[in-house]
């Protein structure tokens, strides 16, 4: 997987869904597994918050339930959250996980 910040086709993706509007992609996985995702940008959203993510490599898409069960904030510009998908949707994730 890309490092955050590549151009790269192999890195993914996740975007926050909201109703009525383009999701916004702002941010990228630094891990992925049929679980979990940790995911790195510039808005890190609270514990607990339940969200739909817009997960995506390349030309495939897919949107899944989860919720944020960590925040792991750094000084220097690299603070993550981890997401833990929704059982129900978790095989949603096969075409993204190699």
């Amino acid at each position: 997987m890309a490092a955050p910040g590549n151009s790269n086709d192999d890195a993914i993706r996740a975007a926050v869904v909201i109703s009525g509007r383009a999701p916004y992609a702002m941010y990228t996985a630094t891990a992925v597994s049929p679980l979990s995702a940790r995911l790195r940008g510039p808005l890190l959203l609270e514990i607990g918050e339940a969200f739909t993510v817009r997960m995506s490599r390349a030309a495939v898409a897919v949107e899944l339930a989860t919720k944020v069960v960590e925040v792991v904030r750094n000084d220097h510009g690299d603070s993550e959250m981890v997401i833990a998908f929704a059982e129900a949707d978790r095989p949603k994730l096969a075409p993204l996980l190699p």
